[in-house]
């Protein structure tokens, strides 16, 4: 018995003892990564709960409303190709049953998650608990985009494949990338993710974070402004 225990107190002061290290290497990493980041004013516009990693990694007050939630690749690239349109575009709600994407929700059983739809665009509300809070800080946050600076972030998830891929880096945008899992790099923004992949996809680009990306480099580059006109044509991103 004093042998089990002691071995159980061992075990659990090991594992501490981990914890501890491996988080001291996280905030020391993220403290020489936050004095690195001389661009301090932009908007990152991503597919999914990325661009709000990017602000709480950074301390950084969210200059996005891209944050807890998620759009369905096809509806992602609708939303950036006309973001000043979709963000002028108020907000509703719809049931599950009611969405497009309503048999891919329901697999994922996420058919509890408020689901939000600008126009032809719909945005899954993945963490956040009412309809209410989704709208509110939508709304509240979406005020404060830099449109002055702005970095559109893609990634290979939620419906996304090489065609969707090969439109959103044809965007008319320089200060774009996307996460893709090819090591080729045969698209001309992508980034090789190189995490777990799961069905050809990317299960989730926000655990560990910023993982192997290189988040000075993408922020220190020069601003872009995004344009008063769309970056595709209206039928294109209506279709």
């Amino acid at each position: 018995m004093k042998g089990k225990f002691l071995k159980r107190k061992f075990n659990k002061f090991k594992k501490t003892a981990k914890e501890k290290i491996e988080k001291f290497f996280y905030e020391t990493k993220r403290y020489f990564v936050k004095k690195s980041i001389k661009n301090s004013n932009f908007s990152v516009i991503s597919n999914n709960c990325w661009a709000g990693k990017v602000y709480q990694y950074l301390d950084m007050p969210y200059l996005s409303p891209t944050a807890g939630l998620y759009f369905f690749a096809p509806d992602y690239i609708k939303f950036v190709s006309d973001l000043r349109r979709y963000l002028n575009t108020p907000l509703r709600f719809i049931t599950p049953e009611e969405s497009k994407y309503y048999e891919e929700i329901k697999k994922r059983n996420q058919t509890d998650k408020p689901i939000g739809i600008l126009d032809n665009v719909e945005i899954v509300f993945l963490h956040y608990k009412t309809k209410e809070e989704a709208e509110e800080k939508w709304n509240r946050r979406k005020e404060r985009v830099n449109f002055d600076n702005i970095i559109l972030k893609f990634s290979r998830m939620n419906l996304c494949g090489d065609k969707e891929i090969d439109t959103f880096c044809k965007l008319p945008f320089e200060n774009k990338f996307v996460f893709n899992i090819n090591q080729s790099n045969k698209f001309p923004c992508e980034i090789y993710w190189q995490g777990t992949i799961e069905n050809n996809e990317i299960p989730n680009d926000t655990i560990p974070f910023p993982g192997h990306v290189d988040l000075k480099k993408l922020f220190n580059k020069k601003p872009v402004k995004y344009p008063l006109q769309p970056l595709i044509n209206e039928n294109e991103s209506r279709g």
